[in-house]
């Protein structure tokens, strides 16, 4: 779970090559671009790389660093080359907040990016200043790691804001609010998105109740394309709650799915989640099961499973610690990886949600793809990025259709 600097392996915790894919002419080909390492050739805030965010319109890529403590921003130029241009370091001086980056999200309403601080339960904000951008204030409250990860006592009424172990963070669509699923408070952590930019506490939810009494520890959070459902992951607890969300951001718990009740297999300490675009199809890996688990929404508006996808089905190993994953934007095709596992793994979607393994890369240019942490798509779906959590590396491909 942790490594030797206190950090997050948590949850389990220019060359050419082609994905080696099936004898399918729809399927896509990987062709390597570039490879970034932390210290290497200039680059820096590569160390455990936790999250990647891409700008739609591809000019910049934003990564939280959990082992660097770090915010790394990179330009790209014309031909989809990263450059490291900007990095804030805890270090820094009147820096906060970054102490084991995790989360992050990017803000097209005032050019803004936050990141979350897993160990400094935190979010941070950054805001862009002409060509460059800037710190702006950690929101936090204060309480030392020392005091939420290794003290007997529990800090109760300390935890005002919901942030300890803060991991995930998302946006609603419309950018007016602000979730993040923190692990050590047991829960999501709700701002409010100001129309001049400000970030501010709205509330905390702690329990789905009164379905269940906890969220199980959340680490992952999704929205449906409409903003009318948010999905929150319970790690310890293989647990997901499904809420309906309104216009307002009101939430009502609608269902709890829990390995071994209704049916529900491998879903044991779940990850990461990605949503189909009309929303029917919910893609879940679970790094405790190594496994890929799909739920279906039925005419009820509940959700069922479908389908666990492991390492039986990929030629018997490589998804170990299943805990990534990246889907097209037409739904057809899901890639994934597991951070204690080997390779990048290609899947296909049928009209029924359920997933056909097509090919993996385990390897290029005597590069190993091992131990990835995430993986990125484009909005246009033209280029893929990989980070290696152990690696503290970021490997860029460039999409191409057979």
């Amino acid at each position: 779970m942790f490594n030797n600097k206190k950090l997050i392996l948590f949850f389990i915790f220019i060359l050419l090559i082609d994905f080696n894919v099936a004898a399918n002419s729809t399927l896509e080909s990987l062709q390597l671009t570039q490879i970034l390492k932390d210290d290497y050739d200039g680059v820096d805030g590569l160390g455990n790389p936790r999250s990647v965010k891409i700008l739609m319109d591809n000019s910049k890529v934003f990564v939280s660093s959990g082992d660097d403590n770090a915010f790394a921003i990179f330009n790209v130029d014309n031909n989809f080359n990263l450059a490291l241009s900007q990095i804030f370091k805890n270090s820094s001086t009147n820096i906060n907040g970054l102490e084991g980056a995790s989360g992050v999200a990017y803000l097209e309403q005032g050019d803004q990016v936050v990141v979350t601080g897993f160990y400094d339960g935190a979010l941070t904000q950054f805001s862009k200043n002409k060509n460059s951008y800037q710190f702006n204030k950690t929101i936090s409250d204060g309480l030392h790691y020392e005091r939420v990860f290794k003290s007997d006592v529990s800090v109760g009424k300390l935890d005002t804001l919901g942030l300890l172990g803060a991991w995930d963070v998302i946006k609603t669509h419309n950018e007016k609010q602000l979730l993040v699923a923190s692990y050590m408070s047991n829960a999501v952590a709700i701002f409010d998105i100001t129309s001049d930019g400000r970030i501010l506490f709205n509330r905390a939810i702690k329990d789905a109740r009164p379905l269940e009494n906890s969220l199980g520890k959340p680490v992952s959070l999704a929205l449906s394309s409409l903003n009318d459902e948010l999905y929150v992951l319970g790690f310890d607890n293989h647990q997901l709650t499904i809420f309906d969300r309104k216009d307002g951001g009101e939430l009502l718990v609608k269902q709890v799915i829990k390995n071994g009740v209704a049916g529900v297999e491998q879903f044991v300490n779940p990850q990461k989640i990605v949503v189909s675009p009309e929303g029917k199809y919910l893609y879940v890996a679970c790094s405790g099961s190594n496994a890929i688990v799909v739920f279906q929404k039925k005419e009820t508006g509940q959700y069922a499973f479908v389908q666990a996808v492991n390492n039986s089905d990929v030629g018997g190993s490589g998804l170990e610690g299943a805990s990534s994953l990246a889907i097209l934007a037409d739904g057809s095709k899901i890639y994934a990886a597991g951070e204690a596992g080997h390779g990048l793994y290609l899947f296909s979607a049928g009209v029924d949600g359920r997933l056909s393994f097509k090919s993996k890369l385990l390897s290029v240019h005597d590069n190993e793809l091992m131990k990835i942490s995430s993986i990125t798509l484009t909005s246009d779906n033209q280029h893929l990025l990989v980070a290696t959590g152990k690696g503290n590396s970021l490997f860029v491909f460039k999409i191409k259709k057979l």
